[in-house]
């Protein structure tokens, strides 16, 4: 007994110091934080037709997790790793969607980036089983959205080449198949993508990609 008592003890103490950094880690995160709540919103969807000066609503401690853990892998991806940029936590959100989608409940998840372009995430969150997605799709919308103050401007390229569409739809309507329209611009062209997603459990799941280069 008094051997297991040896090796039980700092095994404990190693436990127990682990635990300890782990909650300050995750405390000191959570001090960056911006406060989590979202505007309620239906498909179809267009950003620019939100009143984002409406008052956020409460979310689900899971799903505040979810979002807090979204812009907390923005952060360290925006700038390649570096953890001392989760002190800008606060200024890399903007603002969260929620939409009805089946039975489930859709989160747009609008980040900012450091020049004031829009990139969101988006997961799915089941009411009855009180869970979310453990994978997020990646939106980016960067060459789509500017934030002005606390709206979201349509970028140029919309009129240039008369877009007029609904970023977020729904497709195959029996399936209920999630659409995502968006534009990318870089030094030499400029195209306009449309991705088709279907549910699988929580999981949005890639179907289709159709793209054309815009000239």
């Amino acid at each position: 007994m008094a051997f297991v008592r040896k090796i039980l003890f700092p095994l404990s103490a190693i436990l127990l110091l682990f635990m300890a950094t782990s909650v300050h880690a995750q405390g000191r995160y959570r001090a960056y934080m911006p406060e989590i709540n979202c505007i309620d919103a239906k498909l179809p969807l267009t950003f620019s037709w939100i009143d984002y000066e409406e008052p956020g609503k409460d979310v689900p401690d899971v799903v505040t997790k979810k979002i807090q853990n979204i812009i907390i892998d923005f952060c360290l991806e925006s700038n390649a790793g570096d953890s001392e940029q989760i002190t800008k936590a606060k200024d890399a959100y903007f603002n969260t969607l929620r939409l009805p989608y089946g039975n489930l409940q859709l989160f747009v998840v609008i980040l900012k980036t450091p020049l004031q372009y829009t990139h969101c995430k988006l997961f799915l969150y089941d009411t009855a089983a009180n869970a979310v997605s453990k994978n997020t799709v990646d939106y980016n919308t960067w060459a789509m959205y500017a934030i002005d103050d606390n709206t979201l401007q349509r970028s140029i390229l919309y009129k240039s080449f008369h877009l007029d569409k609904d970023d977020i739809g729904i497709v195959n309507k029996k399936q209920s198949n999630l659409l995502l329209r968006r534009l990318k611009h870089n030094n030499t062209l400029n195209e306009f993508e449309e991705i088709t997603y279907r549910t699988n459990g929580l999981s949005l799941d890639t179907v289709s990609v159709k793209s054309k280069v815009l000239e």
